[in-house]
């Protein structure tokens, strides 16, 4: 085009004649005349090639088998590799291209048969009110320093492009109710609608008619609350994009590096700082910031109930002979005198909580999310039972978690040292004191003697907040030695 505009500048504004500008600018005088003479200077539109092809006479064959593979599953769809195979099987003396042409075509034809299946989306204006709930999953160390899979459950606010978030587990109700609920009570509100998955903690399944059958503990939850439930089509997570995208970004700004987590209530109690700390930044499309768009958001909303929601379900079950109640594959302790009864299983996000029939505590328990080879024992209320039978305790899989200097002890001691021992062990146990009772057996070893008195001595020594006995010494005056006379006693006997 600069050498264009040069040509028409020579003549029309110079006033050069053709044969000078040829001989200025090296051009033929025909390519001189063309642009001098040119008046439209627009672009106009490419035409596509349209040549003939040597494969156009299996072009139709080609676009059959594509459009067939519109109507089944995608894993079974031809490829371009299997068309071209299939053509020198079927069609050897009409295939007269190569491979890379029929590849081509193939990714040619397949754009254009599902240019016309895409959906075009729309960008919508979302209420104040609105919140979106999703889970995602993350990585974390335990105490013992192992890494595990656990899940954040993420409420967004697409308004204001802020967000909460809580760690569990697990995915189950009792974690998604759980997480909503305490976002509710961190922020004194309830959004008036909220944007769900169709995730089987809330949808039984889905109707005729594209209702949703809901579960009864989400559905009381939701009449409690008194929030709108929304659910996206199946398969359509950009329906819910705001949560969508928040739980990538909780992931890589609040998980990395990777957090160890020895208690998940504390962790989840930072948390929700990190997240309001995160608000105070501008939003990404309007001129205010995230912190002053969500306290907007909450204006909107409603507010909490009175009384807060219990989230939990109570599940009817038997114990075994030994007195163990199954829940969700793992084995949990009640009582000694509890075998082969009914019992109430109560379980909450975090704990499991074994109830008589009359509904009166048993046992607490911590809810495991995995399966544990070993049953999970509270062994404080077996510690009468174990007291009566001393050689059986050695073979309990408590006996197996003590520190090796007591399995040592127990393993080298008779049967009245071991119940004595065990006695005072129980009490131990449940004041808590295991590694104050480990010392002073290490103690009570140590001068020589391990037997229950001297081991107790060891541990109230150690346990017991008493004041250290200073000795207190003082010069004392010399008292001259007293020396008795017995010669009355001669004259008493005679002598």
């Amino acid at each position: 085009m600069d050498q264009i505009n040069h040509i028409t500048s020579l003549y029309k504004i110079e006033g050069l004649s053709l044969r000078e500008i040829r001989r200025r600018t090296g051009y033929h005088i025909d390519t001189i005349k063309k642009y001098i003479d040119k008046e439209d200077f627009s672009e106009p539109p490419k035409v596509k090639n349209t040549r003939p092809s040597k494969l156009d006479p299996l072009k139709p064959v080609i676009d059959e088998w594509l459009t067939i593979d519109l109507k089944v599953p995608r894993k079974q769809h031809h490829t371009a590799s299997k068309v071209y195979k299939r053509l020198v099987k079927e069609y050897p003396e009409q295939l007269q291209v190569k491979k890379r042409i029929v590849q081509q075509y193939v990714s040619d034809k397949k754009h254009e048969l599902h240019q016309g299946l895409k959906e075009c989306y729309f960008r919508i204006e979302h209420p104040d009110d609105e919140a979106q709930v999703d889970f995602g999953e993350f990585d974390y160390y335990d105490k013992d320093k192992n890494l595990k899979k656990a899940y954040h459950l993420v409420m967004s606010y697409p308004n204001s492009n802020s967000c909460h978030c809580q760690t569990f587990l697990g995915q189950n109700q009792e974690c998604l109710l759980t997480g909503i609920q305490t976002i509710f009570e961190y922020i004194s509100k309830v959004p008036g609608r909220i944007v769900f998955d169709n995730l089987s903690a809330a949808v039984v399944h889905i109707e005729k008619d594209k209702e949703r059958k809901l579960t009864e503990q989400f559905l009381k939850f939701k009449l409690h609350y008194g929030f709108d439930s929304v659910f996206c089509n199946p398969g359509k997570g950009n329906e819910k994009g705001n949560v969508e995208t928040k739980v990538g970004y909780d992931r890589r700004n609040f998980f990395v590096p990777v957090p160890t987590i020895k208690d998940f209530d504390e962790f989840n109690k930072d948390l929700l700082k990190i997240c309001d700390e995160d608000m105070e930044r501008p939003h990404y499309l309007k001129q205010e910031s995230i912190l002053e768009l969500f306290k907007h958001d909450i204006n909107t909303m409603r507010s909490l109930p009175k009384t807060p929601f219990k989230v939990c379900r109570l599940i009817k079950a038997k114990t075994d002979k030994y007195s163990f109640a199954t829940f969700d594959r793992n084995k949990y302790s009640t009582s000694p005198n509890m075998a082969q009864c009914e019992v109430w299983i109560e379980c909450t996000a975090s704990k499991v909580r074994i109830l008589s029939e009359d509904y009166k505590e048993i046992a607490v328990h911590k809810r495991a999310y995995e399966k544990l080879s070993h049953p999970i024992q509270d062994w404080e209320s077996y510690i009468p039972s174990l007291i009566r039978k001393p050689m059986a305790f050695r073979y309990t899989s408590f006996f197996k978690e003590l520190p090796q200097i007591w399995q040592d002890y127990f393993e080298s001691s008779d049967y009245r040292k071991s119940k004595q021992m065990i006695k005072l062990l129980g009490q131990i146990i449940i004041e808590g004191k295991i590694p104050e009772a480990t010392q002073a057996l290490k103690l009570a070893k140590q001068s020589g003697s391990d037997d229950t008195d001297s081991f107790l001595a060891c541990y109230r020594r150690l346990s017991d907040s008493a004041e250290e006995i200073f000795v207190v010494t003082a010069l004392t005056p010399h008292v001259k030695a007293y020396i008795p006379d017995i010669k009355v006693y001669d004259t008493l006997m005679g002598v």
